[in-house]
């Protein structure tokens, strides 16, 4: 009987904790949607790319490096200790939108660009970003796919 009402308690709670998650990650989609639309209109990069990375370099906004750095994608540069107070080897952003044009510049700059350009296929722009020597995480993309398969309705 104990283990049945355990069982119970546990599916519960993983419902209910699964369902909290999801609401945080939409947040994060929410609050960074017109951004990610206006650079996507500009660069011709997929907006759940975009927010995808976004959310999943930031932990949905929630890491030290886009808290203190605004640095929402985890790119490395000058964190300009003299405004941010924080020692790092991310690069400081004035605001979170620099950051979010900063990674799609860089995304801009890249060779494989060109070829993607004003194309969807966010699993494809995915694997040529991490190929790119974004990440080195063999399942980079599929993570970040499966994000923006769950959050990221177009």
């Amino acid at each position: 009987m104990n283990i049945h009402r355990a069982v119970l308690v546990y599916a519960i709670l993983g419902c209910c904790f699964s369902s909290g998650l999801s609401q945080v990650s939409n947040a994060y989609f929410d609050e960074h949607r017109a951004k990610a639309d206006s650079l996507s209109e500009v660069y011709g990069i997929p907006v759940c790319v975009i927010l995808g990375v976004g959310y999943h370099e930031s932990a949905g906004g929630s890491s030290t490096v886009a808290q203190k750095l605004n640095n929402h994608f985890g790119l490395a540069g000058n964190c300009r200790e003299d405004i941010s107070h924080h020692k790092s080897r991310y690069r400081y952003y004035p605001s979170v939108i620099d950051s979010f044009n900063g990674f799609c510049e860089w995304v801009a700059c890249r060779t494989f660009y060109q070829e993607l350009k004003g194309t969807e296929g966010d699993l494809k722009w995915l694997q040529k970003i991490r190929a790119s020597g974004y990440a080195s995480d063999g399942s980079w993309a599929n993570s970040i796919h499966t994000i923006i398969v769950k959050n990221c309705g177009n």
